[in-house]
């Protein structure tokens, strides 16, 4: 199954949200401005009317004093001169105007076909003229008894808001993009404790099955928190059947294993020379058969051990261990050799540290042979420690390797020993939280055991 971001999908959604309701806004803000710009046009068509008669206003006025109504409408004298139209600043292309006198125009703008088609009503009129949208405002004046009707392009409310559109842009962009950049570091932010009861799981060593502190979690954890402080619960009472099991287990074996040496040593004292061999076969099996319920034993409680690390000599360690290979042996069966001589401190667990070194050196010394040579490489790499331990007895091919890590796995069915002291090793690396591996040796036969132990995170 392809793995999932919790963060990563809450950001989805909720910038999906986000986006919506920032489509919804910007809608709404369309509509709105929309709306105040052609509040603005009409204000601006009132205007323009009134300031057009205004203009118009003193040849009104002197066109009452002296009436001629000899005079035809189509030849009155222009009421607005080129200085009055071009203070008006009507535009021909977005604007026209006409001014009525009894349904006779009597003033307008420059004639461009349309100037007939507005309609000769008062107040605010939408109508079609060229092909294109306009809008007019009449504006009676009962007075002189003129109607001054002004008209605009529709289109030009459109041009009017572009501009505003186009200074709105960037801001919202920039707004979009910040508040995305700002809601990922929110959201991560508010997961962060949910990284950290991860890295606190993590950091924890096989045993520790110590509860949670809820007042150290927020709320919004409490059921998580309550679920695994039960699941640790119920694991350590398990792990106590299991261990009890196997301490009983040991203890009910080692026991008849003990009589039964005791009578395998007798037996080969009084034994005729001719079944010699066969008790010290017994003896042998007896042996075996102590060494794979110790191994059991200890594996069981591995995975029980709670870690404890401490700055430990790792040199110090390995010349104690090697010093009771030594106190076993025949004399000058084996030479070891550690490198460096010098203290070598590492923060780990002394105990499980000991374990793996015990068993690696066991296996060297039950593999090197009469004349054997066992060295044993330490170095601190600061961020974790390697361990080598190197025989010169006939190794284990490749294929063979990995194998041989896993419990109850030996080379041969002849082959010494119970078959647990390299898998024991393993699983300790790896509650220490590193890794054990086989190799071959480059200068010969034998065979290469390294371990690697990192620091503490």
């Amino acid at each position: 199954m392809k793995r999932r971001s919790l963060a990563a999908a809450l950001y989805r959604r909720i910038l999906l949200l986000l986006a919506i309701a920032g489509l919804a806004m910007a809608g709404i803000l369309y509509v709105v401005a929309v709306r105040e710009v052609r509040l603005a046009a009409d204000h601006q068509l009132i205007n323009a009317s009134r300031m057009l008669f205004v203009l118009m206003r003193e040849e009104l006025d002197e066109e009452r004093r002296e009436p001629d109504s000899s005079t035809p409408p189509d030849t009155t004298p222009p009421l607005l001169s080129a200085e009055d139209r071009e203070a008006f600043r009507t535009n021909p292309d977005w604007g026209m105007f006409v001014v009525f006198r009894r349904g006779v125009p009597i003033a307008q703008s420059q004639d461009h076909g349309e100037t007939r088609l507005i309609p000769m009503r008062a107040g605010f009129q939408n109508f079609e003229a060229g092909g294109t949208s306009w809008r007019s405002y009449g504006l009676p004046v009962p007075e002189y008894d003129v109607l001054v009707v002004v008209a605009e392009r529709s289109a030009a409310h459109d041009l009017a808001f572009m501009p505003i559109a186009r200074r709105l842009a960037l801001p919202l962009v920039v707004l979009v993009i910040g508040s995305a950049g700002l809601l990922w570091l929110a959201l991560r932010r508010s997961l962060s404790e949910i990284r950290r009861l991860g890295a606190d799981l993590r950091a924890r060593g096989f045993a520790d099955l110590a509860p949670l502190k809820r007042e150290e979690w927020p709320d919004d954890l409490a059921p998580v928190v309550l679920s695994l402080n039960r699941l640790f619960a119920r694991l350590d009472h398990a792990f106590e059947l299991e261990q009890a099991f196997t301490d009983d287990v040991a203890h009910q074996l080692r026991t008849p294993l003990a009589a039964i040496r005791v009578q395998a040593q007798l037996l080969r004292k009084m034994a005729a020379p001719d079944l010699r061999p066969e008790a010290e076969q017994l003896m042998a099996a007896v042996d075996r058969a102590n060494d794979l319920v110790s191994g059991m034993l200890t594996l069981a409680r591995l995975d029980a051990t709670a870690i404890e690390r401490v700055p430990t000599d790792v040199c110090a360690l390995v010349a104690d261990l090697v010093a009771e290979q030594v106190l076993q042996l025949p004399a000058q069966s084996v030479a070891f050799s550690v490198s460096p001589d010098g203290p070598v401190v590492f923060e780990t667990d002394p105990a499980l540290l000991k374990i793996i070194l015990s068993a690696l050196i066991e296996n060297a010394v039950r593999h090197a042979g009469g004349g054997g040579q066992i060295a044993i490489a330490i170095t601190d790499h600061g961020t974790d420690l390697h361990i080598a331990v190197a025989d010169r007895g006939p190794g284990i091919p490749p294929e063979d390797r990995e194998r041989l890590l896993r419990r109850f796995e030996r080379g041969s069915p002849h082959a010494p020993g119970s078959g647990l002291g390299l898998s024991i090793a393993a699983r300790a690396a790896t509650i220490l939280g590193g890794a054990m591996g086989l190799d071959g040796r480059g200068d010969g036969p034998g065979l290469v055991a390294a371990v690697r132990i990192p620091a503490k995170a």
